[in-house]
């Protein structure tokens, strides 16, 4: 997942799922594991923006990233 936000002053961005601290932009296979609810905010001093997406893996790829087995 990517998760960005842009603003004045510098907004603080922080992504979890299911309550937990999830690191968005790490590539990595998806599983079926990954399934669920992630959200991602945007605080500055002037508010907080909140997003949050729901994934649904139908298919796990076994053979890897760039390797021609997904």
């Amino acid at each position: 997942l990517q998760c960005w936000a842009w603003g004045k002053p510098r907004p603080l961005l922080e992504c979890s799922r299911a309550g937990e601290p999830f690191p968005a932009g790490e590539l990595r296979p998806a599983t079926r594991a990954h399934a669920g609810t992630y959200v991602c905010s945007a605080t500055n001093r002037l508010g907080t923006a909140v997003r949050s997406v729901t994934v649904s893996v139908s298919r796990e790829c076994r053979g890897g990233l760039g390797t021609g087995g997904c």
